[in-house]
Order: C-alpha cells, then structure tokens, then sequence
C-alpha cells in the first residue's frame, strides 16, 4: 500500500484552484495532473470521464468543506491524486450542503479496489477530526500541506 506521504508531493497541490464549479474543478485537477506529467494529455479527458461518471451516480462531498472525487481508472499504472483548495467553495453535493474547500482527486488504477479503499478510509479518518482540518486549512504552503499528509497518518 502506497503511503499518503508518497503520494501528496508539493507538484501535487493546488494551493488555490481556479474553477468554482464541480465538473470544472474536477477537469482543472486532471489537468494539474496532464501539466506536471504524470497524465498523458491525450488521457486527461478519458480521466476526466472516469471521476466525472462517478460523480454522477453519488456526490463525493463528505462534508464540513470536503470533497475526494475519485475513480477507478483501467489502464492507469499508479494511483495518482491532486490536493487542492478553494478559498470560495465548490458544491460537492455535501450531505451538509456547505461548499467544499479542501479537495481531494484521486485516480487509482481499476485492478486496485483493495488500495482504492484504504486510502479511502485513511482520508475519512484524517478529514473525520475537526483539529486536523483545520491544521490542513491553516497550512499555508505546498510543503506544509504535504507535511500534513506525511504525518496525520503515517503509513
């Protein structure tokens, strides 16, 4: 299982997205992702398609201001995620109906269920605890924001 702290590296953080709406956020995410290499451009809309389906059929928002768009993806190689924030919010068809500002995109490769849910589990346990989300919010850079990562849940 691939720790967290592998996984959230500064190239990996959008400290403010840009988009306001959902599907926009989820495409500017995939983007990031299309931008630093780690997607092949000709990929990102097939990516996009992926978390956009399932967030068709039930809404990632998790409540209090976050949201962890996700997808099984066939073909993909590694699990690849994209942290990012919004100072303004992004409707994440929350249970509590407040926008979400700590954002969460991850793509994990369709064979990987087991690895999918785990990390799944990690990210509710670290976003379940108000004091850890609001150390996530105070966290004021790219490195400070994978820091938290690394050590909210070490393994």
């Amino acid at each position: 299982m691939t720790a967290l702290r592998n996984l959230v590296t500064p190239e990996c953080v959008i400290l403010e997205l840009a988009e306001t709406d959902h599907e926009e956020v989820v495409l500017e995410m995939i983007g990031h992702l299309c931008k630093i290499g780690k997607v092949p451009s000709g990929d990102c809309y097939c990516y996009g398609n992926a978390v956009l389906e399932r967030e068709s059929h039930v809404g990632t928002g998790l409540g209090s201001g976050v949201a962890i768009p996700h997808a099984r993806v066939k073909g993909l190689k590694e699990t690849l995620v994209v942290f990012g924030r919004s100072v303004e919010g992004v409707d994440f068809d929350s249970p509590d109906n407040a926008p979400s500002h700590s954002i969460f995109l991850m793509l994990v490769p369709e064979e990987k269920a087991a690895q999918h849910l785990q990390i799944l589990s990690k990210l509710a346990k670290i976003f379940g605890q108000s004091e850890l989300r609001d150390q996530l919010g105070n966290a004021t850079s790219t490195e400070a924001i994978c820091e938290f990562f690394a050590s909210a849940i070490p393994s």
